[in-house]
Order: C-alpha cells, then sequence, then structure tokens
C-alpha cells in the first residue's frame, strides 16, 4: 500500500515506465515521509483515455494519522507534476486521482498496515 494504477494512452519503453514509477515513489515519499518498500506502481498501456490526457493515475491511498486533506492535496499535486516530467508531458495531459482507504483497511504482506506516520515502528516490529 498504496497502489497507483497508471492508465496510459500509449506504450512507454521500459525506461520511460522505470522514471515514471520512480517519480511516483519520490513523490509519495517526499509528501508523506512512508517507505518506498511500500509503493506499488502498475500499468495499462494502450489504454483509451479522454481526450488531451496521456496518463490517467488512479491512487489507493491511507488516510489518516498525519494525511490531512491538506497533505493528500499535495501528494496528488507532486504525483502529477512528477509523472508529467518522467514521461515528458505537459501536467495537463497528466490525471491522478486519490482515494483515501482507512489504515486498518489495507495489509503489505499479509499484515495490517499502520497508521500514516508509524510506518518506522511497524517495520521494525515486521523485520522488513
Amino acid at each position: 500500500m498504496p497502489l497507483y494504477n497508471l492508465a496510459c494512452a500509449s506504450t512507454p519503453d521500459e525506461r520511460e515506465s522505470e522514471r515514471i514509477a520512480q517519480a511516483v515513489t519520490r513523490a509519495h515519499c517526499d509528501v508523506t515521509g512512508a517507505p518506498a518498500t511500500f509503493v506499488n506502481v502498475m500499468f495499462a498501456h494502450g489504454y483509451p483515455l479522454v481526450s488531451g490526457l496521456s496518463i490517467s493515475a488512479l491512487g489507493g491511498v491511507r488516510i489518516g494519522g498525519n494525511r490531512t486533506p491538506e497533505v493528500i492535496e499535495r501528494l496528488r499535486l507532486a504525483l502529477r507534476d512528477g509523472i508529467a516530467t518522467a514521461a515528458g508531458l505537459a501536467t495537463a495531459q497528466v490525471q491522478v486521482v486519490l482515494i483515501g482507504v482507512p489504515y486498518d483497511w489495507t495489509m503489505e504482506g499479509g499484515d495490517v498496515m499502520p497508521p500514516p506516520g508509524a510506518e518506522q515502528e511497524w517495520l521494525e516490529r515486521h523485520h522488513r
């Protein structure tokens, strides 16, 4: 957790996909403080999108803890900007929608996730 699903109008090559996934991970970690090991990115290539869009990202992110609405909006904008830069697109060509999920509804490796902001203690308890 989080899971970012990126629908792409075209098929990015492996290097571009890697740059985009790294940008998503960096934006998520920089804004939320969550460890990179939690970030998951999936691509759907050749996906039909609304006219003008090249990439549409849907992210499921934990809410609560230190995740205020302002933090979630900063995250959305950081993701949009990072994806656009990594893909060589204008920000208007990238859409990011975030869906907040209560932390205790999510699991990583079969274990219920901690509240946002309590990741380090959780990682230490789970030897990850």
